[in-house]
C-alpha cells in the first residue's frame, strides 16, 4: 500500500495526474483491489478534472459493494449533473447499491439511455426484484430476455431458493450448462432450508461433473455435514482441502471444520484442524471452546480460554456464549459466575441476554434453583422461553414440582402447540407420582390438539445418510428392519433372562 502512494505522489511531481491511464490504475488498485482504501482513492477522485465514464463506474461499483452505497447514487447523480455518457456497466454497479425502492427508479432510467436489453442490466434487475421479494418480476425479465448467460439462471436461482427451493431446483434442471457457482446456490439454497440430504447429493454430483467447488460451496457442505453427523463426508472434505490448499484455508473455513468435528463427535479430527491452522483468530478459539463445552470437557475449555488470552487474542460475545454454556455443562459454578463477571469488568463486554441465560443454566444445572429464580428476577432483560426451559428442565431432574409447574403454565400460556413443553410436565408428574396430574395433562393435550413430534435419528453408511422417523413406513425396508429389530429385542430379553 505504501509503495502504491509512493507511486502517487511520483505521478503528481511528475506533473502526469490527471492522465487517463495512469488515473484508472490509481483509482481500480485503490477503491477495489484494496477496498478498505477506498476514501484515499475519493482522495484522488475529487482531484480529477474531467472523470471519464469508465473512472465514475469504478467509484460506483466500489461504493456498492461498501458500507456506504449512498455514495453510488450520489456520483450518479454528479455524472448526470457534468454531462458524462453512461454506458452498460453504469446500471448493474449501480442497482446492486439501491433498494428496491430506488432500483425502480434506476429501472426506468436504464429503460430511458436504451440500457434495458443488456445482458449485465437485465441480470442486475434480475437480482434486483429477487432479492426484494418481487420474484415473479424477477421472473419475467428472465423470461423477457432474448439470450441468457450462466450469469442468468445462477441469478434466478439464487432469489429462488430464497423462496422455494422446489422452484429453484426446477430451474436448476433445465440449465444446460452449470458453472461452479450454479450448484453453489443450488446446495446453498437447500442448506439454508434445512435440506441436507439433498445438498450433499448434489454436491457429489458437482464432483463427478470434474467442478472444482468454491469455498462458498465448501462451507455449506461443511454446515450440511454438521447438521447430519456426517463425519465420513467431513474427513473427505478435510482431506480434499488439504490436498488442493496444503492447510491454508480461509479462517472461515477452518472455524467451520472444527465445529464440524466436534459435533459429529471426533474431538482428536477436531483439535488437529485446530493445531495446524496458521493462524488462531478469535473465530478459531471460540470453536474449540464451543466444541470443548458440547462434549463436557470443563477444564479444557477453560484452559483453552486462558491460552487464548495469553496469546493476545481477545474474546468476543460468542466466545464467553461458548465459555459459559461450557461451564454450565460441567457444573463449574463457581468458575462461570467469575468469568460471567469479567465479561464487564476486565474484557469490556456488556453482557446480553443469552449470557445471563447460561447463566441461569449454570445455576439450576447444579440444583441451585432459588439462586436461578433470585437471578432472573434482578436481570435487566425480560426472561425468554429459553431461560425459563432452562429452569424447568432443572425442576424436572430435581423433582421440584412446585417451581415447575409455575413455569411450564408460563412456556404452555407462550407456545400452546409446543408438544414438548406437555411431555416435559408430564414426565415431570410421572417421576414425581403424581398419576391424577398425568391424567389431567393428556386431556389438555387433547383438548388443544397437541402432539409430541415424531423422533428423528440418522445413521451414515459408506458416506450416506440414512433419515428414520418414528412412525415412517414410506421406505421399502421398512417392514423388514422391523421384523429384525424384533428379533434382535427377544434376543435381548432372551440373554437377559438367562444370565438372572
Amino acid at each position: 500500500m505504501q509503495e502504491a502512494k509512493k507511486l502517487h505522489a511520483h505521478i503528481i511531481t511528475a506533473g502526469l495526474q490527471q492522465q487517463e491511464l495512469y488515473l484508472r490504475k490509481l483509482i481500480t488498485f485503490f477503491a477495489v483491489t484494496n477496498p478498505s482504501s477506498l476514501d484515499h482513492a475519493r482522495l484522488i477522485f475529487d482531484r480529477i478534472e474531467n472523470p471519464s465514464t469508465f473512472i465514475y463506474n469504478t467509484m460506483i461499483r466500489a461504493y456498492a459493494a461498501s458500507s456506504s452505497p449512498h455514495q453510488a447514487l450520489d456520483l450518479y447523480s454528479q455524472m448526470h449533473q457534468h454531462g458524462q455518457l453512461l454506458d452498460n456497466y453504469t446500471f448493474p454497479f449501480l442497482l446492486k447499491a439501491v433498494t428496491l425502492d430506488k432500483g425502480e427508479e434506476i429501472h426506468c432510467q436504464a429503460l430511458k439511455h436504451g440500457f434495458c436489453s443488456n445482458l449485465f442490466v437485465q441480470n442486475s434487475l434480475i437480482y434486483l426484484y429477487g432479492s426484494n421479494c418481487r420474484i415473479e418480476t424477477a421472473r419475467k425479465i428472465f423470461d423477457d430476455m432474448s439470450y441468457r448467460d450462466t450469469a442468468s439462471w445462477t441469478t434466478l436461482i439464487t432469489c429462488y431458493a430464497n423462496y422455494s427451493v422446489e422452484a429453484a431446483r426446477y430451474m436448476f434442471d433445465r440449465m444446460h450448462a452449470r458453472s461452479v457457482v450454479t450448484y453453489s446456490a443450488m446446495i446453498t439454497g437447500y442448506v439454508r432450508k434445512n435440506q441436507f440430504k439433498e445438498a450433499l447429493e448434489l454436491f457429489r454430483e458437482l464432483m463427478e461433473a470434474d467442478i472444482e467447488p468454491n469455498d462458498a460451496t465448501i462451507m455449506s457442505i461443511i454446515s450440511a455435514c454438521s447438521n447430519l453427523g456426517a463425519l465420513d463426508v467431513g474427513r473427505w472434505i478435510y482431506s480434499y482441502l488439504q490436498c488442493k490448499k496444503e492447510d491454508q484455508f480461509d479462517s472461515r473455513i477452518t472455524t467451520a471444520l472444527i465445529d464440524m468435528f466436534f459435533k459429529c463427535g471426533s474431538i482428536k479430527k477436531a483439535l488437529q484442524v485446530f493445531e495446524n491452522a496458521k493462524q488462531k483468530h478469535v473465530g478459531e478459539w471460540t470453536a474449540m471452546i464451543s466444541g470443548l463445552a458440547l462434549h463436557g470437557l470443563g477444564n479444557e475449555l477453560m484452559e483453552a480460554f486462558e491460552e487464548m488470552v495469553g496469546s493476545g487474542v481477545k474474546p468476543n460475545s460468542v466466545t464467553f456464549t461458548a465459555l459459559l454454556s461450557g461451564c454450565a455443562h460441567s457444573r463449574l459454578v463457581d468458575e462461570g459466575l467469575q468469568y460471567f463477571d469479567a465479561m464487564k469488568r476486565k474484557f469490556g463486554i456488556d453482557p446480553k441476554i443469552e449470557h445471563f441465560g447460561c447463566v441461569v443454566d449454570l445455576l439450576v444445572r447444579a440444583g441451585l434453583i432459588d439462586q436461578g429464580l433470585k437471578f432472573i428476577r434482578y436481570m435487566p432483560f425480560k426472561a425468554n422461553a429459553a431461560i425459563w426451559g432452562a429452569l424447568f428442565n432443572a425442576c424436572r431432574v430435581y423433582k421440584n414440582v412446585e417451581v415447575g409447574e409455575i413455569v411450564a403454565r408460563w412456556l404452555i400460556r407462550d407456545e400452546p402447540w409446543n408438544g414438548a413443553i406437555y411431555m416435559g410436565l408430564l414426565g415431570l408428574y410421572t417421576e414425581s407420582g403424581m398419576s391424577n396430574e398425568v391424567e389431567k395433562v393428556k386431556e389438555e393435550m387433547k383438548e388443544v390438539g397437541c402432539r409430541k413430534s415424531p423422533g428423528c435419528s440418522l445413521i451414515e453408511v459408506d458416506g450416506i445418510c440414512y433419515e428414520f422417523v418414528v412412525g415412517d413406513k414410506s421406505r421399502p425396508c421398512a417392514i423388514e428392519m422391523c421384523i429384525i429389530l424384533g428379533k434382535m429385542v427377544l434376543e435381548f430379553k432372551e440373554e437377559y433372562r438367562s444370565h438372572f
